[in-house]
Order: structure tokens, then C-alpha cells, then sequence
């Protein structure tokens, strides 16, 4: 008895194991197979998908920064265009030397966009680039068209009265025009000379060599 009952146990497990593989191999001939290469499909248009929406963004992201660069680019041109027209118009032949009559013409109001002419401790700027300052109605356009030395020296918006005019430069209004002739230099362009200008008036050398 004890030697039936493997024998059973052993034909069962064989008998599971082939119906089972049986029915595997059923269904597997009944699943149809995709041949290879349509099994390729699905992946590669899905990366071409992928690809061509890239390429898209890039596109119009190239495009955009594209449109940029040529406002920009415009832009410069255009501001090159009124720099270059604005010199022009400001323009006026430097000569050895102004008499200071001469500036007057040259304080901006006559021409809005023409030169203006300033002269301290002896030269004679065209101070057209800043207009804003020196042009009619502006801060500072009490020194157009004139010697501004000793306006500029003493840091005076309005006339000299007759007794300041009659007072020297001393040495701290002397060092305040060099501040201003460092900045003008730097910026203004020189069209020449004010004609009998005694810059001894104005020197700091004059009073250091004098003490």
C-alpha cells in the first residue's frame, strides 16, 4: 500500500505538468505575433514625436531672442543717427582766439540746437553735450555765451555785485575752478582761447609762490 501511493502522487504531478504545458503552448499559437519591424513602430514615432515638438520650441525660442536682437539692434542705429546729427548741428569751427562779445551769440537761444560757447580760465568750451545745464531756462545757464571764471569759482548762480568783482580769487574758489576746468576738459570739446584773459587771476600757483 505504502508503495501504490507515490505512484499515484508521481502520475498526478506528471499528468498537471504536461496539460498545463499544453495549454501554455495553446495559447500561445493562438496569440498572433507582431512581425519585428511593426513592433518598432509605436517607439519610433514616438521619439520622432518627441524630436520634432523639440525642435518646434527651439525654433520659436531662436525666433523670438532673433526679433530681440534686431529691435535692438534698430534701436542703436537710430540713437547713432541723432547723436551723429545732433554733433553736426552743434558743430563750429575752432579759431585761436574768442573775444568775449563773441560768446554771446553762442548761449543757446538763438539756435536751440546749435553750439554754446563758455569760457573759464581762459579757454573757450562748446558745452553743447550739456544742454540741460546751459541751455535757456536751465540751471546753469547763466555761464553761456560769457566768462563764467569767477562765477564758476565762486559757485554763484547770479551776478557778482561790483564789490565782489573788485575782490581776488583766493585759494579755495582757485582750487573750486580747477574741480570745474577737470570736468569740462574731460567732456567739452576746446574751440580756442578768451582773448586777453589773465590767468594769473586765477592760478594757484600765483598765491602759493606769493605766500
Amino acid at each position: 500500500m505504502k508503495s501504490i501511493v507515490p505512484l499515484i502522487l508521481l502520475s498526478s504531478l506528471c499528468s498537471f505538468t504536461v496539460e498545463g504545458f499544453a495549454n501554455i503552448q495553446r495559447r500561445d499559437q493562438m496569440s498572433p505575433r507582431l512581425p519585428t519591424n511593426l513592433q518598432m513602430v509605436d517607439p519610433i514615432i514616438t521619439i520622432a514625436a518627441f524630436t520634432i515638438a523639440g525642435g518646434g520650441f527651439a525654433y520659436f525660442s531662436g525666433s523670438e531672442d532673433r526679433q530681440k536682437k534686431k529691435q535692438y539692434s534698430e534701436y542703436e542705429a537710430k540713437c547713432k543717427a541723432m547723436e551723429e546729427e545732433r554733433t553736426r548741428k552743434a558743430y563750429i569751427a575752432p579759431k585761436d582766439y574768442w573775444v568775449e562779445e563773441e560768446l554771446k551769440q553762442y548761449d543757446g537761444n538763438q539756435d536751440p540746437d546749435g553750439p554754446i560757447l563758455m569760457a573759464a580760465d581762459g579757454k573757450v568750451f562748446n558745452v553743447y553735450k550739456g544742454r540741460h545745464f546751459y541751455g535757456p531756462g536751465c540751471e546753469y545757464h547763466l555761464f553761456a555765451g560769457r566768462d563764467a571764471t569767477r562765477l564758476l569759482a565762486k559757485g554763484k548762480l547770479e551776478e557778482e555785485t561790483d564789490e565782489e568783482k573788485a575782490k581776488k580769487l583766493n585759494m579755495g574758489e582757485r582750487a573750486t575752478l580747477k574741480g570745474w576746468l577737470w570736468t569740462f576738459e574731460g567732456k567739452y570739446a576746446v574751440v580756442g582761447e578768451l582773448k586777453g584773459f589773465d590767468e594769473n587771476s586765477t592760478s594757484t600757483r600765483t598765491i602759493m609762490d606769493s605766500s
